[in-house]
């Protein structure tokens, strides 16, 4: 299930990658407009302090006494939780329902036609190919990973901290038992911490005679079902099913606004899919794919198989064959 709209606050995000680019991003809203930062780039390797373990941790008597009620929760937060209806997982320490769907098999997710990105090529992902024409300081590591061009960023207010995330590449949670040396997917997740976080595509041109029309882009995601049910330890007695993955789409890369759709299907490979009007003058489009968890839950949220296609007013419809960045 999906929901969809313009969300209310965008804030400036800096693409990281081998691409930088001027963009924006939006998160949901944690207090005043004012004490949202804008999200910061994520760069590795971070030695000092290390990504493994998480050096500073926000307590559960915090987490839950100044944010995790109905007056703070975001709101997507609280529709994440009430399409989920309180539902525990499959089998305890199941996160990945066992089930067959039109798109996956459990964590095996099915082959997609006109994908642009499937994360799949090992080499394009930064941890694994360094080219020598990049500064030491743009070298990354296995838990601060950028992929061909999709660069990573997160909020950092004191509450979100850029330092406790994690962008991975994934090989058991999408290729499942198919898995090989390239077959992957994009894993984004915080150690039991809040996060606020995401990954920004490269520019995405705007074919010839295309504008005007419109831009469909759609992503494979799967988030974590972590609801043990129980005590509060354990997720709590309503699951708190506050985490959420979200998919944004600037029709014009360099604008100041993305519209964007909420994906809330936990346990299970599932779609979100954004259809946005291209805006007249420009040339290019921008995704960013975002996740979110406001509580200290074991959130890991999985994205695959990007799909975008370009659509004249008459229907006529062209799928990009590419949407990444080589690595130079």
């Amino acid at each position: 299930m999906i929901r969809k709209g313009i969300s209310r606050i965008v804030i400036p995000l800096i693409v990281i990658g081998l691409l930088l680019v001027p963009a924006t991003t939006a998160f949901a809203q944690v207090g005043t407009p004012a004490s949202v930062p804008p999200p910061s780039p994520v760069m590795g390797p971070r030695l000092a302090p290390p990504v493994d373990p998480v050096s500073t941790r926000i307590s559960a008597d915090i987490v839950y006494n100044n944010f995790l009620v109905p007056a703070h929760l975001p709101p997507q937060s609280v529709e994440a939780n009430a399409v989920d209806n309180g539902r525990v997982q499959e089998k305890p320490g199941r996160g990945i329902r066992q089930v067959a769907t039109s798109i996956a098999l459990g964590w095996n997710l099915n082959a997609s036609a006109n994908v642009c990105n499937d994360f799949n090529g090992l080499p394009s992902w930064a941890s694994t190919a360094v080219s020598k024409n990049l500064v030491a300081a743009s070298r990354t590591d296995l838990l601060t990973d950028w992929y061909a061009g999709w660069g990573p960023f997160a909020i950092n207010d004191g509450y979100y901290q850029a330092k406790n995330v994690a962008f991975s590449m994934e090989q058991s949670v999408g290729p499942g038992s198919s898995f090989g040396p390239n077959q992957q997917s994009l894993k984004i997740h915080a150690d039991h911490q809040p996060y606020a976080a995401g990954v920004g595509s490269p520019l995405i041109p705007i074919p010839d005679g295309y504008q005007g029309g419109s831009v469909q882009v759609t992503v494979k995601y799967l988030i974590w079902d972590h609801d043990e049910g129980g005590s509060f330890a354990s997720a709590g007695p309503d699951g708190m099913d506050y985490d959420w993955a979200s998919m944004g789409v600037k029709a014009d890369a360099f604008a100041n606004s993305a519209v964007y759709v909420n994906g809330y299907v936990r346990g299970q490979w599932a779609e979100m899919t954004n259809v946005v009007p291209l805006v007249t003058g420009a040339h290019n489009v921008m995704v960013l794919l975002q996740a979110q968890s406001p509580g200290n839950f074991n959130s890991n949220i999985y994205f695959d198989d990007v799909s975008i296609a370009f659509i004249k007013a008459d229907g006529t419809a062209a799928y990009v064959q590419n949407c990444k960045l080589a690595v130079q």
